[in-house]
């Protein structure tokens, strides 16, 4: 178990920084996460440390990874490497508590595994929800607050500053807010902005055009195809939305695509064998990364059959039922 008190200043910085190690080296327990999960949402100073954290520790990792012999040149490699770490952790931790970061030069990474979900209270107040294997890089400053979403999805409830404002950029797309709730999504080869509440401005990618305003319930869509908007209705956002509530909700998406986002969520992979069942129209309510749940009401509702293997679930019809 890691040993972490609730302490401020130093020991914060401290905390962060053995936080940071662990978290580098191997996967956390269950314990762990828990406690980790505690620390973290317990003050918005932990997080400003764990971000400043991670920072300096990816670039503890760079170094190594530059300054490391060659197989050739290297006796014993993977203990030389080892003890590089270590002696490098150390430095880390005392510069940590002595103040001296990179904060200011590099970006604080979160992530997120498979079927996770995880909020995080910025040091502004604002609040940010990171979907199922999502990776975002933090960095505020005197002048702006940016957020990098480099990987999923992310939902910003943004705290109103209008001397700082609030940018998210995926890819070449920049989003402005000041004080609203809107979420960003990497779907494929997409970049989907959706509004909650309050005005957000996109800069469109490659477009010298001024940016486009978006308000409550309304979607924009930067695809290779090109640029699209659209208008949802509340129920339309409430499905949207309902992952941050640790929910699948389908309203008549077909079949295939309800399975894409369960895949998203689940560690047992869901995989539809007949093509003609993949067009289907679905509706249902599931709790996120309950694969089974969704892939045996799927074939109750299409008179189809779950077959177990070594890759997953596979959804077929049974033999002799009518395709639709």
């Amino acid at each position: 178990m890691v040993r972490i008190g609730s302490g401020i200043g130093d020991e914060v910085e401290s905390q962060a920084a053995a936080w940071a190690i662990i978290c580098a080296e191997r996967t956390l327990t269950t314990q762990e996460q828990q406690q980790f999960d505690r620390w973290i949402g317990a003050s918005s100073r932990h997080l400003g440390a764990w971000v400043r954290a991670q920072a300096i520790w990816a670039d503890v990792d760079r170094v190594v990874a530059i300054d490391q012999p060659s197989r050739a040149e290297a006796v014993e490699p993977r203990r030389t490497l080892h003890w590089r770490r270590y002696a490098m952790a150390a430095s880390f931790v005392v510069a940590m508590i002595s103040g001296v970061t990179a904060y200011d030069r590099l970006e604080g990474r979160v992530s997120t595994a498979r079927g996770e979900v995880r909020e995080i209270a910025l040091e502004d107040g604002s609040r940010l929800m990171l979907n199922s294997d999502s990776v975002v890089q933090i960095r505020f400053d005197g002048d702006q607050r940016r957020v990098i979403l480099r990987r999923g999805e992310a939902s910003f409830d943004v705290a109103h500053d209008s001397a700082r404002p609030f940018l998210v950029t995926a890819d070449d797309v920049t989003v402005r807010a000041v004080g609203t709730r809107f979420a960003v999504d990497m779907a494929d080869d997409d970049v989907e902005v959706t509004v909650e509440e309050g005005v957000v401005a996109v800069t469109e990618p490659g477009s010298s055009a001024p940016a486009r305003l978006l308000r409550r319930n309304q979607q924009f869509v930067a695809a290779p195809t090109g640029v699209r908007r659209a208008a949802l209705d509340d129920g339309e956002i409430g499905r949207q939305f309902a992952w941050r509530r640790r929910q699948l909700v389908f309203n008549g998406e077909s079949l295939g695509r309800a399975v894409e986002q369960v895949n998203r969520y689940s560690d047992v992979r869901v995989t539809i064998d007949d093509p003609t069942l993949a067009r289907a129209e679905f509706i249902g309510v599931f709790r996120m990364g309950d694969g089974r749940a969704f892939a045996h009401a799927a074939a109750q509702a299409f008179n189809g059959q779950v077959i177990a293997r070594d890759d997953g679930l596979h959804l077929q019809r049974r033999p002799n039922s009518p395709s639709h």
